[in-house]
């Protein structure tokens, strides 16, 4: 995987003589709550490059540092694709793999945004699948953490047979619970870490419990 433009951090910009597409670019970030820290934890920046410009560009980097993978994202409401990505296979990167710490909880989420509302360990699936093929589910059975899920609230089935396979494997899942329809990317960040907290444990009770909830009143007659 390689940069198809020339990459720039967004946290070495300074205010003077700045272009004003990375003027943007930084008012978006700040307005979805990122703050400063992350845009040098999380390496977020822009392309140099006029048909990329107007994009913030999160990058990926395995466990050697090497690059892996790629997000971009359009900071206006009209563009004419939201993402931009690497064409690198989703199921065989591990997002952000450099940050994991593979002995601790792995909390997993969707985006990039919903990642960076949530503790350190967290990383994110740019979907919401999970399968046996993707590199992150044999990383996890290899160590075998405890697991937190934050698929999007419109996800749930996808959420309890993911629990499902990972239980499978003797390992602990939690599964986070949501108040309303807003996925975690829109939510306060200490609301997201008191949630995380408070997240119970998957069992097949929960799961059971989860598939009577789905059935509409009278519909099992």
């Amino acid at each position: 995987v390689s940069f198809p433009a020339r990459f720039n951090l967004l946290a070495n910009v300074t205010s003077k003589n700045l272009d004003p597409d990375v003027r943007d670019c930084l008012r978006y970030l700040k307005k979805r709550g990122v703050t400063r820290e992350q845009l040098w934890k999380h390496k977020i920046g822009y392309f140099s490059s006029n048909n990329l410009s107007r994009r913030v560009v999160f990058p990926s980097f395995d466990d050697e540092q090497k690059l892996n993978f790629y997000v971009t994202r359009a900071i206006d409401a009209d563009a004419f694709l939201k993402y931009r990505n690497s064409k690198a296979k989703k199921t065989e990167i591990v997002f952000d793999e450099i940050r994991i710490d593979w002995q601790q909880e792995i909390m997993i989420v969707e985006g990039v945004f919903d990642m960076l509302k949530c503790p350190e360990n967290t990383t994110c699936l740019l979907g919401s699948s999970l399968s046996k093929d993707h590199k992150l589910f044999q990383k996890i059975v290899k160590h075998k953490p405890p697991v937190l899920l934050g698929l999007d609230p419109d996800m749930k089935e996808k959420t309890y047979k993911i629990a499902k396979m990972l239980s499978s494997y003797d390992i602990q899942v939690r599964i986070f619970q949501y108040d309303n329809t807003e996925d975690i990317g829109s939510l306060d960040k200490e609301l997201v870490r008191q949630k995380c907290s408070e997240a119970p444990i998957y069992s097949s009770e929960s799961r059971l419990l989860h598939m009577i909830g789905t059935i509409n009143s009278g519909s099992i007659f």
